[in-house]
């Protein structure tokens, strides 16, 4: 599923398609994938013009200048793609948005685990994500408070959106190896200064990731259908068995929270 640095990379690669560009015709072609407009197409930015793309977590918001939203989850399989007004429309489009200059913006998911919520306006869109722990990629001072003295073990909480938005298996897995620490131990077991530092790794590790367009590993495509290239620099994730970068000794996997986690047994303690 895409994480943070994926739906980052497509936020402002849709952030520069549709600059200035209005939204002249709409199709849902599968209204299941959508919330909250209850078939009403003009909830859909019919007529609008994007003015920002926000996001926050793995959550994208398509803010229309006529104050609709639409956030967009991008689930396991969700892609956006702007192509030619006149190409096919693809298997599994579900929904094409009519670009003026005779362009389309259009939103595919072959498994239907993406959803697009349409929101009435800003409120609602900080209401929605209050609920959302602080955004991976800038956590400040004091962003561990909320788990800090949990007993449940430090992976699971990462992936928990309420306590950190933006962080999954491959980055959580990633993260924990940057600053030695193994991801069954509690939170609670934890010092103030490992978990600072863990903060500064995820936020680096992230960067990184966006520079390179994210991780590629089954689905996840860029805008163009171009992949991502940090799964070529994972020091970790997907490599179970193989030789730690660091120690050489093979790497060690389980499962934390019901994911399958990957570590060193030498270089985490």
């Amino acid at each position: 599923m895409p994480e943070l640095p994926e739906v980052e990379a497509v936020a402002r690669e849709v952030r520069r398609a549709l600059r200035r560009s209005t939204i002249v015709g709409a199709s849902v072609h599968r209204w299941d994938v959508v919330a909250g407009a209850s078939g009403q197409i003009d909830r859909i930015l019919l007529g609008s013009r994007i003015e920002r793309v926000l996001r926050h977590g793995k959550q994208l918001a398509l803010v229309g200048c006529d104050g609709n939203i639409l956030v967009v989850q991008l689930g396991m399989t969700g892609a956006f793609g702007v192509v030619p007004a006149s190409s096919p429309i693809a298997t599994h489009t579900h929904i094409t948005w009519h670009l003026d200059q005779s362009r389309d913006l259009r939103f595919v998911d072959p498994r239907r685990f993406g959803r697009v919520t349409w929101l009435g306006g800003q409120t609602a869109l900080r209401t929605r994500w209050s609920l959302l722990g602080p955004d991976a990629l800038d956590l400040r001072p004091g962003w561990s408070v909320a788990f800090s003295t949990s007993r449940r073990a430090i992976k699971a909480a990462l992936l928990d959106q309420c306590a950190v938005a933006g962080v999954g298996n491959i980055y959580a897995d990633e993260a924990l190896a940057l600053v030695g620490i193994r991801p069954q131990r509690r939170c609670c077991r934890l010092t103030q200064r490992e978990l600072d530092g863990l903060g500064q790794a995820i936020g680096s590790i992230m960067r990184s990731a966006i520079a390179c367009g994210g991780s590629t590993i089954r689905t996840y495509r860029r805008l163009g259908g171009g992949a991502g290239a940090f799964q070529d620099s994972l020091r970790v994730y997907g490599r179970s068995g193989q030789p730690c970068a660091v120690c050489s000794r093979p790497l060690r996997t389980g499962r934390v929270a019901g994911r399958a986690t990957v570590w060193c047994e030498s270089c985490q303690t």
